[in-house]
C-alpha cells in the first residue's frame, strides 16, 4: 500500500530500526509514530522546516499541518524568533536563576491576558495543568477534578484518564468526567460528585476530542454551574491560546472568565513552554511558606531564557496580526467546508471537524446521520485502524499531520490548501 513512501524514505526506515532498539516503539512520545506501524511502516525523520513545509532526512517535502503540535503559528524557522535565540546564546543559555527576559515576557503575556493576575512558567503543558489542579485542590480542600471525555491535558497522573472511547481507563488519582457540550452529562457529574469537586478543567475548543467548539453557550452554562457550587473553572488554553486570536479563546471569543488558566505552544512558537495562573488569591498558595500551601513550582527548565526571548519575539509579531487572525480562521473554516463537501459527495465515512485554524479529519465506522457536537459521539463512531491508514496514505501524498491533520499557520498558502485537498482526495480513493 505504501510502496511509493517506502521507496523514498530509506534513511528514515534505517533510523526507525535503530530507534526501536533504544526507545519503546522507537519514539519518546507515543503519538510520534503517527500511526505508521499499524500499516507495517515507520514515521519520516524530519531534518528541516520552512514556513508551512518540512523536509525529511531523505529530502522529501511535506505540507505540514502538525506544526510542532500546533505551536508553530508563525511557520517554521521564523527569522525573528531564530535571531532572538541566536542573540541570547552569546551570553549563556540557562542559569537556573531569575533573568530579565522572564520578567519582560511575563509582563507581555499578562498585558495580553489580563485575567492572569499572577502566573508561573514551566517547561511543559503537562506541568502547568498538574500545578493548576494542585492549586485547585489546595484552595478548595476538595479531592476531585472533572474533565471532558477525550480531553487531553498532558501526561500527568491528575488528568490522563478517559482519553479514548470507550473511556474505560480509570483515573490515576481522583478524576471524573463528562461529555463536552452535553448539559445532561455535566449535570449528572455535578449531581454525583459536585460536593467533592475542586475544579473542572476544559479546553474552550476540545483538541484531541475532534477540535469541537462549544455549542449553545455551553461554556457560560459551565461557568454558572461551577460558580454556584464554589468549584474552580480551569481553561486549558495550551492549544487555543494565541492560536485563534491574540490572547485567549475562552474569554476573548466566548466571553467566559475562568479562575485559572494554562497556556503554551503558540505563545512561544515552538520553544518549551507552560504557563499556569489566574486569580491572585488562588496563586498566593504558590508562595513559599504560604499558609495551607504545598509545593507548587516549576522545574529546572522553567522560564528558560531561550524560551523567554523566543516568546517575546513571537508575541511582538502576533500583536500586529489582528486582521491576519481573522483571515487565517476563515481559511481554516473554508477548508473544512470544502473538505466535508468532497467527503459527502463520495459518501466516505470520514468527517472534518474543528474551529478556525484547527482542523481534524476523523475516520468513522459509518457516516453520521446527525451533526456531531460532543467528543463522546465522535468517539463511539471513531475507527482507529482506518485512521492510521488514512494518516499513512496522507504521508505518502506529502501531507504531514496527526488526528487527520492539525492546524494552519500564518505561513500556509492557498496553494497548500489546494494541494492538501488533492492529497486527501487521493488518499480516500486508495483506502481499503
Amino acid at each position: 500500500m505504501l510502496e511509493d513512501y517506502h521507496s523514498r524514505t530509506g534513511t528514515s526506515r534505517d533510523l526507525y530500526e535503530r530507534a526501536t532498539k533504544v526507545f519503546p516503539s522507537g519514539v519518546s512520545h507515543n503519538i510520534r509514530t503517527f500511526g505508521m506501524p499499524t500499516n507495517g511502516s515507520y514515521p519520516p525523520y524530519i531534518e528541516r522546516g520552512k514556513d508551512g513545509h518540512i523536509w525529511d532526512i531523505d529530502g522529501n517535502e511535506y505540507i505540514d499541518w502538525w506544526m510542532t503540535h500546533y505551536s508553530m503559528i508563525l511557520g517554521h524557522n521564523n527569522p525573528h524568533v531564530a535571531e532572538a535565540i541566536h542573540n541570547r546564546l552569546d551570553t549563556g543559555h540557562h542559569f537556573g536563576a531569575p533573568t530579565e527576559p522572564q520578567v519582560k515576557y511575563g509582563e507581555a503575556i499578562q498585558k495580553a491576558v489580563p485575567i492572569l493576575k499572577k502566573m508561573r512558567f514551566t517547561a511543559t503543558g503537562s506541568e502547568s495543568t498538574m500545578y493548576a489542579v494542585r492549586l485547585a485542590r489546595l484552595f478548595t480542600g476538595r479531592p476531585l477534578v472533572g474533565k471532558a471525555l477525550s480531553g487531553w491535558h498532558g501526561g500527568n497522573d491528575a488528568l490522563a484518564f478517559h482519553l479514548k472511547y470507550p473511556y474505560s481507563d480509570d483515573s490515576f488519582y481522583n478524576g471524573v468526567s463528562f461529555d463536552f457540550n452535553s448539559r445532561e452529562s455535566l449535570d449528572d457529574m455535578l449531581k454525583n460528585h459536585g460536593n467533592d469537586l475542586a475544579a473542572i478543567i476544559v479546553e474552550p475548543v476540545v483538541g484531541a476530542g475532534g477540535g469541537l467548539p462549544p455549542e449553545d453557550d455551553f461554556l457560560s452554562y459551565l461557568r454558572e454551574e461551577t460558580e454556584s457550587r464554589d468549584i474552580l473553572l480551569i481553561f486549558d488554553e495550551i492549544v487555543t491560546g494565541f492560536r485563534l486570536r491574540y490572547g485567549t479563546t475562552g474569554y476573548g471569543i466566548f466571553g467566559v472568565t475562568p479562575d485559572l488558566l494554562t497556556l503554551g505552544k503558540a505563545a512561544a512558537g515552538g520553544m518549551p513552554l507552560g504557563v499556569y495562573g489566574g486569580r491572585e488569591d488562588i496563586m498566593a498558595l504558590a508562595n513559599p511558606g504560604a499558609e495551607g500551601g504545598r509545593w507548587v513550582g516549576g522545574g529546572t527548565f522553567s522560564s528558560h531564557p531561550l524560551t523567554m526571548v523566543a516568546g517575546m519575539a513571537v508575541l511582538e509579531q502576533l500583536r500586529t496580526k489582528v486582521d491576519d487572525y481573522a483571515r487565517l480562521n476563515r481559511m481554516g473554516d473554508d477548508f473544512r467546508r470544502r473538505l466535508n463537501e468532497m467527503l459527502e459527495e463520495r459518501n466516505a465515512p470520514l468527517l472534518g471537524t474543528g474551529y478556525g485554524s484547527i482542523n481534524f479529519i476523523s475516520c468513522l465506522t459509518h457516516r453520521p446521520s446527525d451533526r456531531i457536537t460532543t467528543p463522546g459521539e465522535l468517539g463511539r463512531l471513531f475507527d482507529h485502524t482506518k485512521q492510521d491508514t488514512l494518516q499513512a496514505l496522507l504521508m505518502q501524498e506529502g501531507v504531514f499531520g496527526y488526528h487527520g491533520l492539525g492546524a494552519l499557520s500564518f505561513a500556509h498558502t492557498e496553494d497548500d490548501i489546494e494541494r492538501t485537498l488533492s492529497g486527501i482526495s487521493n488518499a480516500v480513493q486508495k483506502m481499503p
